[in-house]
């Protein structure tokens, strides 16, 4: 195996300071380091970060808690767009959290600081609870325009090529490269896709068991007749939200809801759910409510009236996020539904004549 190229003192300082010891030590063991950067740093270079800086005419809805802003050396700052998928199995959600808790935020962090070398903060469009799943999750964040690694700009196909290296192997960045001026990856979301997964038997593989509900036998009809009832209709879902009722950011609590339910394979059902704002849980409270309607604890009619005390919560592995949907102005690459940049396994799920049109 090749020794890993010794470091500087100045770098390893920043090693210590800037990057978690375990990551830092693979990185140097399996000769990561040297295109990382970490151990290219001259001694002679400042291994310490400035305050961040803000791109002129750059505006952040979230600047006062949080803005994404890179705390990078002076100059310009870039704002790119990141597409992910992953797996939430052993991640407890996406938003990063305390020491020790692994996140997908966190990771995500962790490696694009690693990548760009400046600290980076993402913000996610998706807050997902812990164990579910992404196909499609969007995020933004800033980075200097030059490079800290090098002169000149970081190409978006190296960036990328980098930061899938860096991950670990649950997450996956789909898509890298620089947007426009205004975008944020939550506000100018117009809408999204869940898809949730049913196994109605109890035979089901280890494989697949991370990424299905296995509820048990069903009656299809009387499921897909109480979706009837709630797809294509505005209604108050707050029997659908869990612990205190909070309005989503434009402060209601009304949904537009396109919902249906098809086979998925021999003993597989599939949810899919669009809306332009989720409330919390919501997804995992709908696919838990038509559940107990295909067991027959429930008329598939009174699915829109039903309590929250009755309402019950899906658990997270069947669940995923397959699309968050912009309009056409914030990128192409951002408008058609979860990207699957020739990856096998990160199709959309068919949704026999969908149409965002009525999000934008």
């Amino acid at each position: 195996m090749q020794t890993a190229q010794k470091v500087p003192l100045q770098s390893r300082r920043w090693v210590r300071d800037w990057v978690p010891k375990t990551l830092a030590a693979t990185c140097s063991c399996c000769g990561l380091a040297a295109w990382i950067g970490v151990a290219a740093v001259s001694s002679s270079s400042s291994s310490s970060f400035t305050q961040p800086v803000r791109r002129k005419g750059l505006t952040s809805p979230n600047s006062a808690g949080g803005s994404g802003v890179a705390a990078a050396s002076a100059g310009q700052l870039d704002l790119w767009q990141l597409q992910l998928a992953y797996d939430g199995t052993d991640l407890a959600g996406w938003q990063k959290q305390s020491e020790g808790v692994r996140t997908v935020q966190g990771e995500v962090d962790k490696a694009l600081t690693l990548v760009f070398r400046t600290e980076i903060r993402t913000i996610g469009a998706s807050r997902t609870d812990s164990g579910v799943h992404a196909r499609g999750q969007v995020c933004h964040f800033e980075a200097p325009e030059l490079w800290a690694g090098g002169p000149g700009r970081l190409e978006e196909e190296t960036a990328l090529r980098r930061l899938r290296l860096t991950l670990p192997s649950s997450v996956l960045a789909v898509r890298l490269c620089r947007g426009p001026t205004g975008f944020h990856a939550r506000l100018t979301a117009v809408g999204k896709r869940y898809s949730y997964r049913l196994a109605v038997t109890d035979a089901v593989s280890p494989f697949e068991a991370r990424s299905c509900w296995r509820c048990g036998p069903l009656d299809l009809q009387r499921v897909q007749e109480a979706a009837r009832q709630l797809d294509g209709k505005r209604m108050d879902y707050t029997a659908f939200t869990l612990g205190d009722v909070e309005p989503d950011y434009h402060g209601s609590v009304e949904k537009f809801v396109r919902i249906t339910v098809r086979p998925d394979g021999p003993d597989r059902i599939l949810v899919l759910v669009a809306c332009d704002r989720f409330l919390y849980r919501m997804v995992r409270r709908i696919v838990g409510a038509l559940v107990e309607v295909g067991k027959g604890r429930g008329e598939p009619s009174g699915i829109a009236s039903l309590g929250r005390k009755v309402v019950p919560t899906a658990p997270p592995e069947g669940l995923s996020l397959d699309a968050v949907i912009y309009a056409p102005e914030w990128g192409a690459g951002l408008t058609a539904g979860p990207p699957d940049a020739g990856v096998p396994g990160l199709e959309a799920p068919d949704w026999p004549g969908w149409s965002d049109d009525w999000l934008r």
